[in-house]
């Protein structure tokens, strides 16, 4: 064998020593890990909290890539309401597997106790690229946060309408916000589908049916809106808006004498509600009556 062959061998040799030893060596430091990891639990279950933070902490001293203790504290720091906390480990915890959707779902809900509702949406984002097969309740919360913006965006809706595919008997408030969401983008048809669901689900409510005549308004169809918006007087006697909006749909159709009882009684609800006032100038000036029309849009000013 020659001089080199020989010195190859060696080399090769000290390698595989080399590579030995170091899986000698991280496979004590992983059983250390474990162990303070084991000491952390015993000691959460006597209720020594103080304590097992220090235990779980130490085992990420000794093994950095060490994800079961960066849960427990996390889970420890939400206890105790403290979400900075929580949200490192969970972040850390991301660097660490970048593909813990459950990691992203715990950031998301730590992130939203901080009002930080972008990064709240971002890290329910990631989670249903990993996998969008996700209960409902994640597709609302996302919703939810999206439609904190004012403008709602196709994102926002889109979330909503899969909540309502994986789960259809979601609260009328629910529907009543997909409905609001879909009517900021014209969706007009949509949006009165989802009202008439919301109303199905409560029909006592008031508020629903003011919001479904608005939408009929916008779509052109007087008799649906203006339906609608007695209905909702019928259960709230004292609604000022919706006596306005009647008001204005009545002078739509030329009822200048229905619309003005409509404006008057707005009026005696909410005395300076000023756009009541410009209403009932507008229809006495289309009645000749000047005087009168003057009088009102003084008192809109």
């Amino acid at each position: 064998m020659s001089s080199n062959e020989t010195q190859e061998n060696t080399q090769v040799e000290n390698a595989k020593v080399q590579k030995s030893a170091g899986k000698g060596k991280a496979g004590k430091l992983a059983a250390r890990a474990k162990a303070s990891l084991s000491e952390g639990k015993e000691l959460q279950e006597k209720g020594m909290v103080a304590e097992s933070i220090a235990s779980y902490q130490k085992a990420l001293e000794i093994k950095p890539d060490y994800t079961q203790p960066l849960l427990k504290l996390a889970a420890i720091y939400e206890e105790q309401e403290n979400w900075v906390e929580a949200t490192k480990c969970y972040q850390r915890m991301i660097g660490l597997k970048p593909e813990n959707q459950t990691a992203y779902l715990k950031l998301a809900k730590v992130l939203k106790q901080q009002n930080k509702i972008y990064g709240a949406i971002a890290a329910y984002q990631e989670a249903i690229a990993l996998k969008a097969d996700l209960p409902a309740r994640i597709y609302k919360e996302l919703g939810d946060l999206l439609l904190q913006d004012k403008e709602p965006t196709n994102s926002a809706i889109a979330a909503y309408q899969k909540a309502a595919e994986l789960k259809p008997d979601w609260s009328a408030s629910f529907y009543s916000n997909l409905a609001s969401a879909l009517e900021a983008q014209k969706s007009f048809d949509e949006a009165i589908k989802y009202y008439q669901q919301a109303i199905s689900l409560k029909a006592d409510n008031p508020k629903l049916y003011f919001s479904l005549g608005k939408v009929y308004s916008k779509q052109g169809q007087l008799n649906e809106a203006l339906g609608n918006y007695q209905k909702a007087i019928d259960l709230k006697s004292d609604y000022d808006i919706a006596y306005k909006n009647l008001g204005d749909l009545l002078r739509q159709k030329g009822q200048l004498d229905d619309a003005i009882k409509c404006y008057q009684k707005a009026l005696e609800i909410k005395p300076n509600f000023s756009a009541v006032y410009r209403s009932l100038g507008d229809v006495f000036m289309a009645q000749g009556k000047l005087q009168e029309a003057q009088q009102y849009y003084q008192k809109a000013n």
